[in-house]
């Protein structure tokens, strides 16, 4: 699908994004350049955060990761009372969207030149026109992007645009072996280093066995450190380490090479997670 006399052009947002306190990612540089959406690879699951498809922008391939509306009632939701009061309201979005998450995290990957080398590379965010979203309704019927009603009152020209990341396109399978393990495991520790915890590590957030995404990560800072109690904030910053274990017996990885050194932290970090 390229961009014809009814697609308007790609919409950048500047200066980078969000306005608060923390890494900053870059705007996509190619804005003017031709978008063709050639396949959906992510699944139309009506729970996801977002949608990945395949794309060619300006005749090159990418991986272009479009994120669905973000309800910002959510973000109050598990936290305490006191937890509230301290939360800081006016820009708590930033610190719990799943688009803020990916942004931030590559962002500070961008910073400190590991873009690319320790997740798949990221090419910078895009604000695409709400006409992509309908143009996209009538090739992938089963998308739902969960925009509130009140905006479909708007013309289309007047809504909010979709946020987009674009990444490296990466095909190749996941490779489940020891020295693989170790390069995973080498790769996840350089980036809690720098304060980025990923969470969710599970094989089908690796492409090519390097980490692709980053919808709920925590990058410092993060205001949860702040109000969180102390069990809780060491439950986030391992809960990445127990889930890669995990995904390692569960792929049957024959290695030595643990995040843990011992199997009681992992029940431990389970028990902490039923409870959270």
């Amino acid at each position: 699908m390229s961009k014809s006399s009814r697609s308007p052009p790609t919409q950048i947002a500047k200066p980078p994004l969000p306005q608060c306190e923390g890494p900053k990612l870059n705007a996509f540089i190619d804005d003017d350049a031709e978008i063709t959406f050639l396949r959906l690879l992510s699944t139309p699951d009506p729970d996801a955060e977002a949608f990945v498809f395949e794309v060619l922008i300006g005749g090159k391939s990418y991986a272009l990761k479009a994120f669905k509306y973000y309800d910002d009632a959510e973000d109050l939701f598990g936290l305490a009372d006191h937890e509230r009061d301290e939360a800081p309201v006016d820009h708590l979005d930033y610190y719990c969207d799943p688009f803020y998450n990916e942004y931030r995290a590559y962002g500070k990957l961008v910073e400190n030149n590991l873009n690319g080398e320790v997740a798949v590379r990221c090419h910078g965010y895009l604000m695409l026109s709400a006409e992509y979203e309908n143009q996209l309704g009538d090739r992938f019927p089963d998308l739902e992007w969960d925009r509130p009603s009140e905006e479909y009152e708007k013309p289309v020209s007047s809504r909010s645009p979709l946020r987009a990341i674009v990444k490296d396109l990466v095909l190749e399978a996941n490779i489940w072996k020891p020295y693989v393990a170790r390069r995973m495991l080498r790769d996840l520790r350089k980036m809690r280093q720098l304060g980025i915890y990923p969470m969710d590590i599970k094989p089908e957030n690796y492409t090519g066995s390097k980490l692709v995404d980053f919808s709920v990560a925590i990058t410092l800072p993060n205001f949860l450190f702040d109000v969180k109690p102390a069990f809780q904030i060491q439950g986030y910053m391992n809960e990445d380490l127990g889930a890669f274990d995990a995904m390692m017996q569960e792929q049957k990885v024959k290695t030595r090479q643990r995040a843990f050194r011992d199997n009681a932290t992992v029940k431990k970090l389970r028990s902490y997670k039923d409870q959270d």
